[in-house]
C-alpha cells in the first residue's frame, strides 16, 4: 500500500501558496518527499489567472487594490479563480504512480472521485461525474467558473470545485478550489470588461457556478470537511495517508520562489 503525506490547511497569500505548491514538486522530483496532498486558505483573498492568460487583459489590477485583493499567476492552465471563502488543495504526484494511471482526464476524473466520496461523506450530495459538453468548454469567459470542464465537480448543475493541472519533467500537480462560500459580485467587479456586460455575465455565472455553503443553505466547518475529504481520498486511493509538515528544504525554496510569484515579470509576462 502507498503510503502519501498530508499537509493540513494552512493559510498563507497568494504568492506564497503558489509558491509551496511548486517547492513541493521540486523536493518530490528529487525524490525527498512521498505524494502529497495540501490544503490551504487565501489571506487576503486572492484572484489567479492561468498560465496562458494575460493578467491586464483580464484583470482589473485597480479594482484588486480597491477591495484589498491580491493577484497572481499560476503555473496551471485554466481561467481566472477568484480564491475567498474556499478550502484549496494540491496533489502532488510522479506521472509513473500506477494511481495516475491512463492520461490528464483519467486523472482528473480519478481525483474528482475521491474529492466526491469525501464531500459525500460531509452530508454533501454532488452531481454524477460526467465530461462536459463540448459547447461548455467553448466559450469565452475569463471565469474559470464559467466553464465546467471534464469530471468537474457540480450540486444542482453548478459547479463548486474548479480545478487545473500541470505536468513537468514527470511531476503532476494538480491543484484547485472547494468553493464554500461564492461571491459572484465580487468576482465579477474584478473582471476587465465593459460595465454594460457585467451584469450579463453575472446572471450566466450564477447558472453556473455556486458554492456548498450556498447550496446547502447552511454554514460548512473547514476542519470537519477537509477530514472527510482526507478520508475520501485515502479510501478511494487506497493508500495510507500520515500527517506531515513542510520540510525545512521545502520552506526555503518556497521563499526563494516567493519572489518569482510576487514579481510583475512572472505575473504580466504575457
Amino acid at each position: 500500500m502507498q503510503k502519501w503525506r498530508v499537509i493540513r490547511n494552512s493559510t498563507y497569500d497568494g504568492c506564497m501558496n503558489m509558491a509551496i505548491d511548486e517547492a513541493i514538486m521540486k523536493a518530490y522530483k528529487e525524490e525527498k518527499i512521498d505524494p502529497t496532498i495540501r490544503f490551504y486558505t487565501w489571506k487576503p483573498a486572492c484572484i489567479s489567472i492561468g498560465y496562458f492568460q494575460k493578467m491586464e487583459e483580464e484583470i482589473d489590477i485597480n479594482v484588486c487594490k480597491e477591495l484589498g485583493v491580491d493577484f497572481v499567476r499560476r503555473t496551471t492552465g485554466g481561467r481566472a479563480v477568484l480564491h475567498d471563502n474556499e478550502l484549496t488543495y494540491s496533489i502532488v504526484v510522479g506521472e509513473k504512480n500506477p494511481l495516475m494511471y491512463g492520461g490528464i482526464m483519467q486523472t482528473y476524473r480519478y481525483i474528482s472521485e475521491g474529492l466526491a466520496n469525501g464531500l459525500k461523506m460531509s452530508g454533501i450530495d454532488v452531481d454524477p461525474l460526467t465530461r462536459a459538453d463540448k459547447d461548455i468548454n467553448n466559450g469565452k469567459s475569463s471565469v474559470c467558473f464559467n466553464s465546467k470542464s471534464h469530471y468537474e465537480i457540480s450540486i444542482n448543475n453548478k459547479k463548486v470545485v474548479g480545478s487545473a493541472q500541470t505536468r513537468k519533467e514527470g511531476i503532476i500537480l494538480q491543484h484547485g478550489s472547494i468553493v464554500l462560500d461564492f461571491n459572484v459580485d465580487k468576482l465579477i467587479s474584478i473582471m476587465k470588461i465593459d460595465e454594460s456586460k457585467k451584469e450579463k455575465l453575472k446572471k450566466i455565472t450564477v447558472k453556473k457556478a455556486t458554492g456548498i455553503e450556498n447550496e446547502l443553505g447552511k454554514k460548512v466547518d473547514i476542519n470537519t470537511l477537509e477530514k472527510n475529504i482526507i478520508k475520501g481520498l485515502e479510501q478511494h486511493f487506497n493508500i495510507e495517508i500520515y500527517e506531515d509538515e513542510l520540510s525545512d528544504y521545502e520552506i526555503e525554496i518556497a521563499k526563494q520562489l516567493y519572489e518569482k510569484y510576487s514579481n510583475d515579470n512572472w505575473n504580466k509576462k504575457r
